[in-house]
């Protein structure tokens, strides 16, 4: 035993001095030789096909070599490096707040080298989500995260619902404002052949199946917001966390997911959802949005924005919320698009030429180009502030010419892009929920706030035996009917037991230190 643990500990203190070495490397002129690590999908082209961050290399007068590692082999082998200290000088995307918190000795501290970026200083004073997103309790800031909230007019944080507007007007009807409207606009939809093709082939509301641990992107449970209640689907909605006024519940416990439930049921009994929604495969859902491009099949939907339709984007317009009976309907709220950014390590013996890389890259126009390509071949300055992306840029689906999310960027206030669809369709289609979004922070869980390490494992245990009970009730509910006062105080009782109130306690914790 005693010669295990010896072995173990011999490894580690390899393993330490691998990853925390001050030795720095050159290259063959005698520059430093700084590593910079970014984590991208497995779309984008290789760093060595662009040509934007040449900049960052003649702002700090050494050469960069990059490390360029697919997202799906970084979650596999991110503790490994963190555990061994093995982190290169700079990192973008790949650490967030939890894992700066269990390795702080490993990340610089930012909060005192911001004088030696005065981009990154700016940036952090102009943008307050940025700000509460990089700071940790203790006012540690670890990295220089991203925001590119500027590039819309509107952030919903990708949830919408579309309906089929081509298919209202050659029915003479209005975009519905109440749930019994939908349920009369979906019933025109199913028996009149909107489309037009002599087929009754229209599937008049498609939603997605459940997930079998939570809630998510384009849930049928958005119809939450048509009861009162904000979900926000991509964050803490997922676990059925929502804030209103100030205290925070989960909405599996109120008597509005009930209500969703049942209408959920009753479109289902008549037709209006398909039988088999709950258990259609995504590739089969996603193929009924585009249909055979000419065609369209779906009347109503729940997604990113009306792109999403292909050829056929033309006939949907995104629409607010219907009213459940007796409520006034709300949307997702506001969140800023802030993720994520560029981790220093502290050991670094290249920190002064990878603070002039950071600095560099909060430029306007390196930002851009690094979101969406090179200048000329893929994007034209057209003046200060104001670019237009070229359709060279997005002529392949399969390929991204540049980092997008992924890399480091900092969206100023004031900058017009144009030429980009998928922020065309969502500044045309996002607005629609403007007036609905909650605008009160007594209504939504700030989206900078992030559990403690024991409150998070608490909470995903917790959530691990309530879903595993919850989902394939819901499911059943959804589609069989069959929910009853007596079910319904039993599906309380059960989630009651299993530690959902101790999650909402978790949360009110988390929401009241933001105060």
């Amino acid at each position: 035993m005693l010669a295990a643990v010896a072995g173990v500990s011999a490894l580690a203190m390899v393993l330490a001095g691998c990853g925390n070495t001050s030795k720095g490397e050159t290259d063959a002129n005698g520059k430093p030789v700084v590593k910079v690590m970014v984590i991208t999908n497995s779309a984008t082209r290789k760093m060595n096909t662009m040509t934007w961050w040449k900049k960052l290399e003649a702002a700090c007068d050494c050469s960069i070599k990059w490390q360029q590692v697919d997202g799906t082999a970084w979650d596999q082998q991110k503790n490994a490096s963190l555990a061994a200290g093995d982190v290169p000088d700079l990192t973008v995307w790949g650490f967030g707040k939890t894992d700066f918190s269990k390795n702080q000795g490993l990340f610089e501290d930012l909060s005192d080298d911001l004088d030696k970026m005065p981009n990154a200083k700016k940036y952090l004073e102009e943008d307050k989500d940025a700000k509460n997103f990089a700071t940790d309790s203790q006012g540690h800031i670890y990295q220089i995260p991203s925001d590119a909230s500027s590039r819309m007019k509107v952030n919903v944080n990708g949830q919408s619902m579309m309906i089929n507007k081509t298919w209202l007007d050659k029915l003479g009807l209005k975009v519905p404002t109440t749930w019994d409207e939908l349920e009369n606009v979906l019933e025109a939809f199913k028996t009149k052949d909107p489309n037009g093709n002599g087929k009754a082939d229209e599937i008049p509301f498609t939603i997605r199946k459940l997930n079998s641990t939570g809630f998510g992107w384009w849930d049928p449970y958005l119809l939450l917001n048509s009861t009162g209640i904000s979900t926000q689907m991509s964050s803490v909605g997922g676990q059925g966390i929502y804030v209103q006024d100030g205290k925070v519940g989960n909405f599996m416990l109120t008597k509005n997911f009930r209500e969703v439930t049942e209408y959920l049921h009753e479109l289902m009994s008549k037709g209006l959802i398909p039988a088999d929604a709950l258990t259609k495969a995504d590739d089969k859902y996603n193929a009924e949005w585009t249909g055979d491009g000419k065609t369209a099949q779906v009347g109503v939907a729940f997604g990113w924005n009306t792109n999403a339709f292909g050829t056929l984007k033309d006939q949907y317009v995104s629409m607010p919320a219907p009213a459940a009976p007796g409520a006034t309907p709300t949307w997702e709220p506001s969140v800023a698009d802030v993720y994520n950014g560029a981790a220093v390590k502290a050991e670094s013996p290249y920190k002064d030429q990878v603070f002039k890389i950071i600095n560099e890259w909060l430029d306007p126009d390196v930002s851009i180009q690094s979101y969406f390509g090179d200048f000329d071949k893929y994007v034209v300055k057209n003046g200060d502030n104001d670019y237009t992306v070229k359709p060279e840029a997005s002529a392949d689906s399969s390929i991204q010419v540049a980092l997008a999310d992924r890399g480091l960027a900092w969206l100023r206030p004031g900058l017009k892009i144009t030429g980009v669809p998928d922020i065309d369709a969502s500044n045309k289609d996002w607005p629609a929920y403007q007036k609905y979004q909650p605008t009160s922070s007594k209504d939504f869980m700030p989206q900078y706030l992030t559990l403690s390490d024991d409150d998070s494992n608490t909470v995903a245990n917790n959530n691990t035996s309530i879903f595993t009970y919850a989902m394939p009730i819901i499911a059943k509910w959804i589609k069989d009917g069959g929910l009853t006062d007596d079910s319904w105080n039993e599906f309380q009782k059960q989630l009651k037991s299993l530690n959902i109130e101790q999650n909402v306690e978790i949360y009110q914790k988390l929401y009241d230190s933001a105060k």
